[in-house]
Order: structure tokens, then sequence, then C-alpha cells
């Protein structure tokens, strides 16, 4: 028995219905494309898989980016020379660093950069100059509200004779957000008058003008301070700085300094030489610390062989916020005539007291008290420490309590070597990332850390035309091959 044919045996119903269909899966295609894409433009993530990390940030600049509370805007500024090379490079490498900055910013305080070609964008390029000045052309310009700063784009390289450029961008550019985003300026003053090592003395064995250079490049003041002039510690005072004291302080001065330590919650930093300490044991004791008169010697031989510097790779297994850095790329620091320094057991319990060892001597270490004698130095159970020793030591106090909220109180950070901070030594090994990282932790800072200048490598490749004529054929085979499939099945198909 046969029935009545289905609409769908109807040769050009069904061609409408399969026609509907194939437009349906390409409308239905088309809005999956364009919602990943949507997604993908809002959820996304980056992975930097350079050999060197050129396309990702360092950890001290995440940091600060994702700390923001205030919209930051960059400008890169190109003059009428904005096609030779060198305005070329700086345009790719600005526009790969910028990137990576709006990428971490919050959305409640993002980062912008811009790009303006002077002349041809004119009228953008006046409203920079009325806000920033005349002096706008080949610069990149940082600014929050109302502070900005401008680098020129020469600084952002740096080249030593014989060796490939070194791409400065993100050291100059984070530190040009700290300066313009951060609310007050932070002040550093190095004591002076006892014979201390000077921030402003340029020489190898007694100048610091490279630890100042360091701090001033993470925008912090320096200046220097006298407190037999002085009636107290100014009150802008954010650290105070004592390296390498010859000379005893009087009373009136150690009195200021404890004051300042715990009336003010202030911050110091002492670099300490051999020898007495003219006073300086009495804050010590206050901050459960002491600092015997000996000379830190390892029988291992982990030594700098020229100067004879004790190299310390030693940290506590918890690694101080200080040395954290350090420990996690395994770099070492460099000490002169180091002394150890360590909790003093002899001092008055204190809660509110914490003391953490920031590095430490060798387990072969010991720390001598005959160190002036002449001849070989030995360990001697009756009368010298055994190692390891702490070379360096960090001690915090809780301020109070208000309103149920912890109020930080001092810190005193203390090594036992002035000598790795002087010119000659700051930046081997891990020196100028200790003293730095030391500095920033005073000021809750700790996540700052040291920014490398990145080397610049470029890659080439040189073809003649047979080459690329064979390249371009070979390119051509995967191609040619899947289209010669298609046509063979769609004739397939028809016959």
């Amino acid at each position: 028995m046969s029935g009545n044919p289905g609409r769908f045996d109807d040769f050009k119903y069904a061609t409408r219905v399969r026609a509907l269909n194939l437009w349906v899966q390409i409308a239905l295609g088309a809005a999956l494309f364009a919602g990943l894409n949507f997604l993908a433009a809002r959820h996304y993530a980056n992975f930097d898989l350079s050999r060197d990390g050129a396309h990702s940030l360092s950890p001290e600049s995440v940091a600060y980016v994702k700390g923001l509370k205030e919209p930051v805007e960059i400008y890169a500024v190109f003059g009428p020379d904005s096609e030779n090379p060198e305005a070329a490079r700086a345009r790719r490498d600005l526009r790969t660093l910028f990137s990576q900055y709006e990428y971490l910013s919050e959305k409640h305080a993002p980062v912008k950069a811009r790009f303006v070609q002077a002349h041809i964008e004119s009228a953008r390029a006046e409203a920079l100059a009325r806000r920033f000045g005349s002096d706008i052309e080949d610069m990149a310009i940082v600014a929050c509200g109302q502070k900005f700063k401008k680098i020129p784009f020469s600084d952002f390289y740096s080249s030593e004779e014989g060796k490939p450029p070194k791409f400065r961008g993100e050291q100059l550019v984070t530190s040009a957000i700290l300066n313009v985003s951060r609310g007050g300026e932070q002040k550093v003053y190095f004591l002076k008058g006892h014979g201390e090592m000077s921030a402003k003395d340029s020489s190898p064995s007694r100048g610091l003008s490279e630890f100042a250079a360091a701090l001033k490049s993470r925008n912090y003041s320096v200046e220097e301070l006298d407190l037999g002039e002085a009636k107290q510690v100014p009150q802008d005072a954010g650290l105070v700085v004592i390296a390498g004291a010859q000379a005893a302080f009087l009373p009136r001065e150690i009195d200021e300094l404890r004051k300042y330590l715990i009336n003010s919650n202030g911050r110091v930093l002492m670099l300490l030489s051999l020898g007495p300490l003219g006073g300086l044991e009495d804050i010590l004791f206050e901050w459960g610390l002491m600092s015997d008169d000996k000379l830190v010697l390892d029988s291992s031989g982990d030594y700098e062989s020229s100067a004879g510097d004790l190299i310390a790779r030693s940290f506590p297994q918890t690694p101080h916020p200080i040395a954290k850095y350090l420990v996690d790329i395994g770099m070492p620091v460099q000490f002169g005539s180091v002394r150890p320094v360590r909790p003093d057991m002899g001092a008055p319990l204190d809660d509110s007291l914490k003391v953490d060892p920031v590095i430490l001597s060798g387990p072969t270490s010991w720390a001598e008290t005959s160190y002036r004698r002449a001849g070989i130095q030995r360990y001697d159970d009756s009368a010298d420490l055994p190692g390891p020793l702490p070379l360096g030591i960090a001690a915090s106090r809780v301020g109070g309590n208000d309103l149920g909220l912890t109020i930080p109180g001092g810190r005193l950070v203390v090594f036992g070597d002035e000598n790795f901070a002087a010119n000659s030594r700051f930046n081997r090994l891990g020196n100028s990332k200790l003293a730095v990282n030391a500095v920033n932790w005073m000021f809750d800072e700790n996540s700052m850390l040291n920014i490398p200048a990145r080397q610049l490598e470029s890659y080439s490749l040189t073809l003649s035309m047979n080459e690329i004529a064979g390249l371009g054929w070979r390119f051509m085979v995967l191609p040619a091959a899947i289209l010669a499939m298609s046509l063979f099945v769609w004739l397939a198909r028809r016959n």
C-alpha cells in the first residue's frame, strides 16, 4: 500500500530546508566565533615563553602596578624623525613594554599608554605641550593627576664598549610611576659627624654615592644629617642610615636616635665597622641585639680571591623579605670585614619586638676574637663563636593598638659590615640588592625588587632570491595538496 508523499520528499522543499539549515549553521558558527572573541578580549592571560622574560615585568613592577590607587597615563611622543632606525626601535620596545603595564593594571586604577606622532597629530601634541611643557618630542611622559615625569628616549638604552646595548625601559618607567603616584616624598638621611661613610663621597672604599644614586633612582630623597648640629632627628626623616661610624656618639645623640626609633616609630639602618661601637650598643641592647667585636672567618675558603672578602651565601630556612629575592635567584653577597650581629639573650623580654636574621655565614665559619693577631687564625672554642652566625639582622616593633588596628612601630636593620655598600663593592654579586631591599623593607615596600636592564638581542636571516623562492614553493606544497584533495572530492560527489 502506498501512502501520500511527505513534504520532505518534495525536492524544492527539501532544498529550501537544507539551505535554511546551512544558513542557521553559519549564523550559529559566527555567533560562537564572536562570543569566543568577546570572552577572550575580556578574560585572557599572558604567558611569556621568551628566554630572557622580555615580555613580562619583574615582581617589583607587578607589585606596584597592582597597588596603584590612581590612574596613570603614559605617552610616547615622537618627533619628525620618527622613521629613523633609533625611533623605530624605541617604538617597538616601548609598545611591548607599555602593553605589559596595561595588562597588569587594575580596573579601578588603569595604566593607559598612547603613542603620539607630533608632526601628524598636531592637535593632540599641542594639548600635551600645554599640559607638560613644550619639550615633549622624543620623550616618554608618565603622569598621574598633576604630577608627571619625562624620560628621553635616549635614556632607555645603555651600552658598554664591545657589548650589545641594554634596554632600561622597565626600570625607568616603574621608577617614574612610583614618583608620580606616591603621595609624599620619602627622605633618607645619612648620618655624619662621626667619620661615617658619605653619600656624597665617590671614593671607592669610603664612598656611598652608588648606594645614594640607587635610592634616588627609586625616588627616595637623600640628604645628610649631623646630630651634633641638629637638635633632633627631623620630623620628615623616613630613615636614618649610620654607615661605618669611626668616633663615639655623644649621649645626647644616642638619646635622640633612641627617641626617634621608639617614640616616632622611626627606621634606622646600621652598617657597623670592626672595633668599638661608640654608644650604638645601647640602642642594639634596647632592640634585643648585640654585635661582638669579632671578625667572621670561614675555613672553607669561600672568599673573593683578589680582596679576600667573605662570600656569604647562606640564609635562614624561611627567608626574610629583605633577602628573599637573593634566595630566589641564588645570589650571594660579598662582605668585607664583617662582624656577627645576633640576638642578645640578656636583653629584657619584649612581646612587641620581633627579631629575624637576614643573612648568615656558612656552617664552617666562626667569629674570631683575636682577629688583630698576625698569622693564621684558627677556631678556639674557649673564646670564639661557632658558625653559622647572623651577619645581618632585622628588628621590628609593633607600635600599639588603636580601635582594633595594629599600628606599625619602629624598625632597625643592622649589618656587621659597612664595606659591602661601598662604591667599590656595591655592584658586586647581590650587594646592591641587599642594601636597597633593606631600605625598601623599612618603608614597607618589601615587594620592591631590583629591575635589571634587559639585553637587547636581534636576529637576522639573510636569504638569496633563489632561497626565498624555494621556501615559497615548499610552503605552498601543503595548501596545494589540500586544494587538490578538495577538488577531487567535489568532482567525485558531482559524479
